[in-house]
This record gives C-alpha cells, structure tokens and sequence, in this order.
C-alpha cells in the first residue's frame, strides 16, 4: 500500500514537472532574462557615461576659462541631468548607479590637476570619446526589446551626436 501511494505522488509530481516544462511562458523565461540583462546593461552603460560627462563639465566651469568650453559644459550638464533623470524614471531599479567606473575616476582625477589651456584640451578629448562610447551604447539601445528604453534611446542618440560635434568643432578649434 506504501509502496503504491509512493508511486501514485511521484507519478503526479512527475506529471506537473511536465506539464511546467511544456508552458509557454517557462519556455521564454530564458528570453525574458536576456531581454533584462539587456536593459540593465544598457541602463548602466548610459547613466554611468552620463554621470561622468556631468562631473567632468563640473569640473570644467571651475578650471576652464575658455568661454566656449564654459558654455559647452554648461549644456553637456543640462542636457545629461534631463536625460539621466529621464533614464533612470523608465528604469525603475534596472541597474541605476551615479558611481563612475575606474577609466573615469582616473580621467576626473588626472584633469583635476590642470587649469586653463592644458585642462582644455584634456577636457574635450574627453568628451570627444566619451561621446563616441555614449552614442554606441544608445546605438545598442534603439535595439533593445524594453519598448520604454528602445524608446529613450531613439530620442536622446541625436542629443549625443549633437555634443560630439560641438566638441569635436572645439576641440578642431583648440591650439
């Protein structure tokens, strides 16, 4: 009789394992996680870039005196806050982070030290590749399957290429 009952649970158990596995939605759970990783990678991705641009253009309005690399930094400041605030109101929790990753701490770190001219010149290189590394990760973006995040980056990519081709004038202009 035990022995009977035994097989009986483990023949429904072993039913409801089935019939688990077969359901659709278990079947895509892996393209739901791909889909978050994506989105948080993607999250992380830009508002760390943000955060740095920020910081540095902070930085900029103190060690600057070049009135073009004030007005440049003032606007890579505004736009990055609108558009950071933006990104992480659509995130929710996906990867929200304002720490900057090691490149950046050392970047921030090393223009830090400098003043006029040879901060100016540092400073704008760095916004010419931060830029180009940010407009990747928006690129990336527009592909993502988060409607919402697809979404901000499609709107946000040409506020990017925008200051790319600011600081790549200026930075054309600097001697």
């Amino acid at each position: 009789m035990m022995k009977r009952t035994s097989c009986i649970v483990l023949a429904l158990a072993t039913l409801i394992f089935t019939q688990a596995c077969n359901n659709r939605k278990a079947q895509n759970y892996n393209k739901i996680n791909q889909a978050n990783e994506e989105g948080i990678t993607f999250v992380k991705n830009a508002l760390e870039s943000g955060a740095a641009e920020i910081k540095l253009s902070q930085l900029a309005l103190t060690n600057s005196q070049n009135p073009q690399m004030l007005e440049y930094a003032k606007q890579v400041i505004a736009d990055h806050t609108d558009i950071d605030a933006e990104l992480k109101k659509i995130s929710g929790s996906k990867g929200n982070t304002d720490s900057l990753n090691a490149v950046h701490q050392t970047q921030l770190d090393s223009l830090s030290n400098k003043k006029g001219a040879a901060f100016d010149k540092l400073y704008i290189q760095a916004m010419v590749i931060d830029h180009e590394n940010a407009i990747k990760v928006f690129k990336e973006g527009e592909n993502n399957s988060d409607k919402k995040l697809k979404d901000f980056a499609v709107k946000n990519k040409p506020k990017l290429e925008q200051h790319l081709g600011s600081a790549n004038e200026i930075c054309a202009g600097l001697k």
